[in-house]
């Protein structure tokens, strides 16, 4: 790996809008989502209100519809999952009709058309790239039918609050920084889509024919872990590593269960860690902290980064650093 690839950053533009006029809300929600949006309802009274987190791979908003507003969206490349915080909101969209109160959770697939109805609608809304979505789900992106089939609802209430809580830490680690190292936000975005995998379960449209068990091979987990080291240090996918091991992620799912008792991304996750430690305990703790370390090795929350190094190493993250027992 080079240190080009963890000190890579990405540029985190922060919007703030508000209007009172349906044709000027209309024209900036359709460059914000990209889509060609009819909106109808805004009459000029409460203003419509709509502040943005954009990090590339995702997009964090947080919006404010007054009064009674319907809209009829194209189908859109990410995936938008809706935490309606206050109101009401109605989707109807090939996958059926969705009717949401606040508290609840309403997904928008992607590539698929819907109309919506918002009646004094507070809503946090977070959009994933749709291709970081496939690959975290093990979905090979040349599959030309690689679109997945979400269930419509959260499966159950823990996992819509699990998004919540994911959101809200996403939120707080981003802060106010313009710069984010880039493979935290990669892994962030990865964060974020198997959070919305968990709370919406997806298969592919068009399954490939089943993985056959004998590739899950030593063979097969050789190729993949030799991969993971040399490319730890920058934003790297299920489906680049079964790639890499000439496999199906299905087939490298089984192999990792069966000869190492973990999946390819908690294997990915340790040797981050193994490389966070020696990165520690090689730094000068005046010019460097711990909070730098875990951000270029993808790990967003802090607490959490302590949490998994204290496990591995039995001391906490500062302790190294500054070369104490």
């Amino acid at each position: 790996m080079t240190s080009d690839a963890r000190t890579a950053t990405v540029s985190v533009v922060r919007t703030s809008f508000a209007t009172r006029d349906a044709d000027t809300a209309r024209h900036f929600l359709d460059t914000a989502y990209g889509s060609s949006l009819r909106l109808s309802g805004l009459t000029g009274g409460a203003s419509l209100r709509y502040e943005r987190i954009d990090a590339g791979l995702f997009t964090l908003d947080r919006i404010t519809l007054p009064g009674t507003l319907s809209f009829a969206c194209e189908p859109l490349d990410g995936l938008i999952v809706n935490d309606v915080r206050a109101g009401h909101l109605e989707v109807d969209s090939a996958g059926g009709e969705q009717r949401a109160g606040a508290g609840s959770l309403v997904l928008n697939p992607a590539g698929v058309p819907y109309t919506a109805q918002s009646t004094g609608c507070t809503i946090n809304s977070t959009t994933l790239s749709a291709e970081v979505v496939r690959s975290t789900a093990g979905v090979p992106l040349d599959e030309p039918d690689a679109r997945l089939n979400h269930s419509a609802a959260p499966v159950t209430p823990a996992a819509a609050r699990l998004w919540r809580a994911t959101i809200d830490l996403v939120a707080d680690q981003l802060g106010h920084d313009e710069e984010l190292p880039a493979l935290l936000v990669s892994s962030t975005a990865r964060l974020l889509a198997a959070s919305a995998l968990t709370v919406f379960p997806a298969r592919a449209a068009h399954d490939p024919a089943p993985a056959d068990e004998t590739d899950a091979t030593p063979t097969t987990v050789r190729r993949a872990t030799a991969f993971i080291e040399s490319h730890a240090g920058r934003d790297v996918t299920l489906a680049e590593i079964a790639d890499a091991a000439y496999v199906t992620p299905r087939a490298l799912q089984y192999a990792f269960r069966r000869h190492l008792g973990t999946t390819p991304l908690a294997h990915l996750r340790t040797v981050r860690l193994d490389a966070a430690h020696r990165e520690l305990q090689a730094a000068d703790p005046a010019t460097t902290t711990v909070t730098q370390v875990a951000m270029r090795w993808g790990f967003a929350h802090p607490g959490h980064f302590a949490a998994h190094y204290r496990e591995a190493y039995r001391t906490s993250p500062s302790a190294t650093l500054n070369g104490t027992p």
